[in-house]
């Protein structure tokens, strides 16, 4: 038992050093892109927005939210103490997830709507283990230092994708994200969320987008596709298969910005937080 114990903090200290030499070698690299108009970033409910802006090219940056299981309503009580209690050793806690274990916030744990079922067990870390890992721990430091000192000061566009379940409640999705929006827009910024989620059609039927901006910054899109983005097959995991309507989704919101006179520029890359694909 002291042995396994000796080899998992072994483990755990070079994971600690290579997402540390990662991190200073991302920072160098995009070290003067941290001037752009706006920044594109996810906000979950889980890792999928986050490599979709990835692989088309509009991600900005490595969210707090950008790896893990949430939903909008944990993201509110997070944005509404300041993170206070995100790594709060008091409130992580190690939990059996198939052959591995995730840490879990056991503070962030109650919300009213309905998500899927993995996303109302707390906030996840789902690639990071900051209880174990120093330099997981600092990487959302720094996220957490990011967020609230560009707060009201940045342009943002949030990507967020809803799973739809049976007891889905748009309408309150909706109120919540709205909420959102009035935190980051109380200093005269022109944030938006992107909302997306899916309605399983026939495979005889074409898939397509439907969209429906709102006055607030709320951009929602019901993505009419053929198979649930999940299960064994990575390209539908992924939802590579549905590249094509995300390439819409981009364009829609690109137009819909310049018919309201906007020019806003393509996003800045700048520097990620860990190398793996979440």
């Amino acid at each position: 038992m002291k042995s396994e114990l000796i080899r998992q903090q072994v483990r755990n200290h070079l994971k600690s050093l290579k997402r540390t030499i990662t991190h200073l070698r991302k920072k160098w690299k995009y070290r003067h892109s941290g001037d752009a108009d706006v920044y594109w970033i996810s906000l979950g409910e889980n890792c999928l927005p986050d490599d979709i802006l990835r692989r088309h090219n509009r991600k900005s940056f490595s969210s707090i939210f950008s790896s893990g299981r949430s939903n909008i309503e944990y993201i509110l009580q997070m944005e509404k103490d300041n993170y206070q209690n995100l790594l709060d050793k008091t409130y992580l806690q190690h939990f059996p997830d198939g052959d591995h274990s995730v840490v879990r916030s056991t503070y962030y744990k109650d919300c009213v709507g309905q998500y899927s079922e993995r996303h109302m067990l707390g906030f996840e870390f789902t690639h990071h283990d900051p209880l174990g890992i120093s330099a997981d721990k600092q990487t959302f430091k720094r996220r957490i230092e990011r967020q609230l000192a560009w707060r009201g000061n940045k342009n943002f566009v949030f990507l967020y994708h809803h799973r739809v379940t049976a007891n889905s409640d748009l309408a309150l999705l909706r109120e919540h994200l709205n909420e959102l929006l009035s935190l980051y827009n109380a200093k005269g910024c022109e944030c938006e969320v992107v909302l997306f989620y899916q309605n399983i059609v026939p495979q005889e039927t074409q898939k397509r987008i439907d969209f429906t901006p709102h006055h607030s910054g709320l951009l929602e899109f019901a993505c009419h596709t053929h198979e649930i983005w999940g299960g064994e097959d990575q390209d539908t995991f992924w939802a590579r298969k549905d590249d094509r309507l995300f390439v819409e989704m981009f364009d829609t919101v690109d137009r819909y910005n310049l018919s309201k006179g906007e020019t806003r520029p393509a996003p800045t890359p700048v520097a990620t937080d860990t190398g793996m694909p979440v």
